[in-house]
């Protein structure tokens, strides 16, 4: 579903387990034994809850891992959320989704679920395993046999951009809902295979989607996305404003691609970490970078990714380095 479907929410992106039937070439996860107890589960729908009636605002949460459907008390944790009057939304590679897993999301007041595709079958095979990209696609046949929002995430990097305009023809057959894609962000010293996409790939790829965009096929809206065409519904960072990331062993992020723990929810709240933590709360004061100040997005915008800038420059307070409206003058400061 669209992000900004949800503007007014407060979404917590719950990494329940860090098992995963996989191991993708741009994984962030680096271990694989983490996993929350139903115990655990319950004590942080209390503090997501507490939070929520802190600042008086709905919630949402995206349910993930690793891989969720690992997970044996994923069906429990979405019927509890639904009871507790809180979206939710399922992200999965999508190779363990089945008919009656469909059901069963149908069943739990699910509202979207979203599986990853990175490319055509030899593609995605080659970053996420082989046979992968069959048995996503028979999970995106089942979500749509129970008439469930589907949507399919890209992430883009060297190896996969000339792919995106049949992913998009394939998503149109098999009825997705939304395409939407995003870079795949990795600091410069963690990336040997050089998966990172520089910018002018960067430029090339929000062109097509532009193009992609205007026939309806792609959904082009987060970080700088917006510029080729222009849309009304601006995508800014939310990253320790209006989205809070919790993993498997408590730890919490502002942002999945953003790696700076704010806090362990094992030990605090999440109200007080969101409330209390340096890192959120330098994230939230921090304003329009000087260097976008006059251009006609940047109270929109607000500069871009900040998990771009700092894993290109160990900082977040300047701009996301791919813009291409960036003037040459202030990229040399970078």
């Amino acid at each position: 579903m669209e992000e900004y479907l949800y503007e007014g929410c407060f979404t917590l992106q719950w990494h329940i387990t860090h098992r995963c039937n996989l191991r993708c070439a741009h994984c962030y996860q680096d271990d694989y034994s983490a996993f929350e107890s139903r115990d655990t589960m319950t004590d942080v729908l209390d503090q997501f809850q507490a939070l929520l009636r802190e600042y008086r605002l709905r919630g949402h949460i995206n349910v993930t891992g690793g891989e969720p459907l690992t997970h044996p008390d994923l069906f429990w944790l979405l019927r509890e959320i639904n009871d507790r009057h809180i979206s939710s939304g399922v992200l999965t590679n999508g190779t363990l989704v089945g008919l009656r897993e469909a059901r069963l999301f149908r069943a739990c007041g699910v509202d979207y679920v979203q599986i990853s595709l990175d490319g055509l079958e030899k593609t995605h095979d080659a970053i996420r395993g082989e046979g992968s990209y069959a048995r996503a696609l028979r999970g995106i046949n089942a979500l749509k046999a129970q008439g469930l929002f589907t949507s399919v995430s890209f992430t883009a990097q060297r190896g996969n951009l000339r792919d995106l305009p049949g992913l998009a023809r394939v998503c149109e057959k098999a009825g997705v809902d939304k395409l939407w894609f995003d870079r795949v962000v990795i600091p410069a010293d963690e990336d040997p295979k050089g998966l990172s996409l520089d910018k002018k790939d960067f430029q090339k790829l929000i062109k097509t989607a532009a193009r992609l965009n205007r026939s309806g096929k792609v959904f082009c809206g987060r970080a700088l996305q917006f510029i080729p065409c222009r849309r009304k519904n601006i995508y800014r960072c939310s990253a320790g404003d209006s989205l809070l990331v919790l993993l498997a062993d408590g730890s919490v992020m502002p942002c999945r691609r953003l790696p700076l723990i704010a806090g362990n929810a094992h030990d605090s709240t999440l109200l007080s970490i969101y409330r209390d933590s340096p890192v959120m709360i330098s994230l939230r004061e921090t304003g329009v970078p000087q260097e976008c100040r006059g251009c006609r997005y940047s109270e929109d915008c607000r500069g871009g990714a900040k998990c771009a800038a700092y894993a290109r420059f160990g900082r977040y307070d300047i701009p996301d380095p791919d813009c291409p409206l960036l003037r040459q003058s202030h990229r040399g400061n970078l």
